[in-house]
């Protein structure tokens, strides 16, 4: 079965063990979402999911930010 995401439990443990080798940050409809790539250039990117749907999301950037930083996320693109 192919992953789709993961949720924040899972992207802590993966930022902690150093395996989140990009992140970036895009428009989802009017908000904001994270997606991260384990990989090289050629993996695919998977969402930061939340428990009730497919993709989290933010309402500004501000808010995501905070999550990232928290997260330990140190850097991320902007697609808008």
């Amino acid at each position: 079965m192919k992953r789709k995401g993961f949720d924040e439990g899972q992207l802590l443990e993966l930022i902690a063990s150093g395996s989140v080798r990009e992140c970036k940050v895009a428009r989802h409809g009017d908000r904001w979402a994270v997606y991260v790539r384990l990989g090289g250039p050629g993996a695919s990117w998977l969402a930061v999911r939340s428990q009730r749907e497919a993709v989290r999301t933010w309402a500004s950037l501000d808010t995501l930010e905070r999550f990232t930083s928290g997260a330990g996320i140190r850097s991320f693109a902007v697609e808008s």
